[in-house]
């Protein structure tokens, strides 16, 4: 399958999927195609190697397989609730792909190789935390955030230390498990953990 058509389906699939499981696979295909575009960087040293390597299992193993677990505890978030019908979803989806196709024809950006890539990922991360009412859905575009901006990195600045990218997946990593503490929080007051629980909150 061409790369370009492996990332619109699994970018699609965040928008569109409604079972937390399908949109977990969707954005384990991006942290994977992300992690291989820039493996070749990470094969300068073997320090960069090395962060390399346990960065992608962090974000590729250790944060999916947290949400698994998640999910064999509290069945109800197996179901993410959209807030918009499914065909509203699909228009939604093809919106972002072209938005991002429209990017990557700005003259000033034209050069970045990857781009339109790049802004499909990100607007589609965010697509999804705008979508899904599910707060475990949230936590997983957050994830997929980061792999857009993972790539973004890898473009823009080839040169920034790997120490940055081994902070940022640490922050993603505390981030998804806080959210996850958050999340089982809420699903022993509210089976569905919609986030219009939240305003129960205010004061």
């Amino acid at each position: 399958m061409n790369l370009e058509v492996a990332v619109l389906l699994a970018g699609a699939l965040l928008i569109v999927g409604a079972r937390t499981l399908y949109v977990l696979a969707a954005y384990v295909v991006l942290a994977v195609i992300a992690s291989a575009l820039i493996a070749p960087s990470a094969l300068v040293s073997p320090t960069a190697f090395a962060i390399f390597a346990l960065t992608t299992l962090m974000k590729v193993i250790v944060a999916p397989l947290g949400i698994v677990w998640f999910l064999r505890e509290n069945p109800p978030a197996a179901d993410l609730h959209p807030s918009l019908a499914l065909p509203q979803r699909l228009l939604l989806a093809i919106g972002i792909a072209v938005a991002a196709a429209a990017i990557a024809h700005v003259p000033a950006l034209a050069e970045i190789p990857l781009l339109r890539l790049i802004a499909y990922v990100v607007l589609c991360g965010i697509g999804m935390l705008v979508v899904h009412r599910n707060l475990l859905a949230h936590v997983i575009g957050l994830l997929a955030l980061g792999a857009g901006i993972t790539l973004a990195g890898a473009e823009l600045a080839p040169q920034l230390p790997e120490s940055v990218e081994l902070g940022a997946t640490f922050d993603a990593l505390v981030g998804t498990f806080i959210g996850l503490a958050l999340v089982r929080a809420f699903a022993a007051q509210n089976p569905m953990l919609d986030v219009e629980s939240l305003r129960k909150l205010r004061g």
